[in-house]
């Protein structure tokens, strides 16, 4: 069963079907308790600025947060559902642990409770999760303030994690490393700075774009999420500014690529650098703008090729998700357009329950748009769902 629950507009509503009352009953109070909604119908947002709503929220909880350097080290294989080849090297990727430290302080190193991996898309970085040039937009500490824990991080090949050539990797091993980090946030198998790693009893894996996608493979390849958080992707609705973006990237590649930010070879942009403002942001505050655009990556070759050959597969495999699946969409996302959430809760056919979100006046990257804190809310209650 999808549950639908628009933000700040129209109504909440679910269908019939097989999904936990629960569930239900835990988001929707979770949103009520949390935004002021009413059960039957949802009144405009405030006339407060969406900034001071959000930075306020978490704040009220009190939970003293703690964040630490954490380290993965990944075979860069494919033995997920998308065809692929990888170089098959040994990786670092990096990163950080974020959340309450009561959560956090576990003698022998078991934690009960629920950690969510979350995966960028193209062009961004932990950043995205992990914001600190302007007070407030900082997501995982937000989260962890609230009571969650987030685990954030630079994708191989992005940020400070390595950087190995453009071409070296694809969708398959991406959703393969994923699955990786997933299992060592499980057993412990990861460094953390200064401390004893933590073994987590849940983990749930969260993506942005196409960080959406590279978790979705996971999900239905291997099977070890607790929960699947699919943030800002389609696989059935794309703008033309997708496709656009698509044709640049494939030129690109085509030629040779560029360097990435370490220097390696065989890397492009997800579209022309100067369009990246409009792609990507609707409702952004003029710092933060800014900052994020200085901030942008450049993607491997290796992803942006192979993206199409993911999508097959998700739409012959997304069926077998049987974990708890939350959709989340923005109102105003120039990629993935409206109805573009709607479509992609409808293929998780199988799944133990679907939650779909739809975050108005936002464009595509939820955490750095005014209207993050009602974003950061949805999710929010979700995972308490979960845990």
């Amino acid at each position: 069963m999808t549950a639908h629950v628009p933000l700040a507009r129209g109504s909440v509503s679910s269908s019939s079907g097989g999904y936990r009352t629960r569930m239900r009953r835990s988001l929707l109070l979770g949103l009520v308790a949390t935004l002021g909604l009413a059960a039957a119908s949802v009144p405009a947002a405030s006339a407060a600025p969406a900034d001071a709503q959000a930075a306020a929220a978490p704040a009220a909880r009190g939970a003293t947060v703690v964040e630490v350097p954490i380290t993965f080290t990944v075979r860069n294989v494919n033995r997920s559902l998308v065809p692929c080849a990888p170089d098959g090297a040994t990786y670092h990727v990096t990163g950080s642990l974020v959340g309450p430290a009561a959560a956090l302080d576990r003698p022998g190193g078991r934690v009960e409770g629920l950690a969510t991996l979350y995966l960028h898309g193209l062009g961004f970085g932990k950043f995205l999760w992990n914001y600190k040039n302007v007070a407030g937009y900082d997501y995982a500490t937000n989260q962890a303030a609230a009571g969650q824990v987030s685990v954030v991080i630079d994708r191989l090949g992005y940020g400070d994690s390595d950087h190995p050539v453009g071409t070296a990797v694809c969708t398959g091993s991406q959703a393969d490393m994923a699955d990786q980090m997933v299992s060592a946030l499980r057993s412990g198998g990861y460094t953390l700075e200064k401390r004893a790693p933590l073994r987590f009893a849940k983990v749930v894996l969260a993506g942005h774009s196409y960080g959406a996608q590279i978790a979705q493979i996971a999900a239905y390849s291997f099977k070890n999420v607790d929960g699947l958080a699919v943030i800002g992707y389609s696989d059935t609705v794309a703008s033309a500014t997708a496709a656009t973006a698509q044709r640049y990237a494939a030129r690109t590649c085509g030629l040779g690529g560029k360097r990435s930010e370490k220097g390696a070879r065989n890397y492009s942009t997800f579209g022309k650098p100067e369009d990246a403002a409009a792609n990507l942001f609707a409702n952004t505050n003029n710092r933060v703008l800014r900052s994020a655009l200085r901030q942008i990556n450049r993607d491997e070759c290796g992803d942006l090729l192979s993206y199409k050959t993911g999508q097959t597969a998700d739409l012959t495999y997304l069926s077998q998700v049987t974990a708890p699946v939350l959709v989340v969409s923005g109102g105003k996302d120039a990629i993935f357009p409206p109805p573009a959430g709607q479509a992609q809760a409808a293929l998780f056919t199988g799944s133990a329950g679907v939650t779909q979100v739809e975050v108005p006046e936002t464009g595509h990257n939820f955490t750095l748009e005014r209207t993050h804190g009602q974003f950061e809310t949805a999710v929010r209650s979700w995972l308490e769902t979960l845990d």
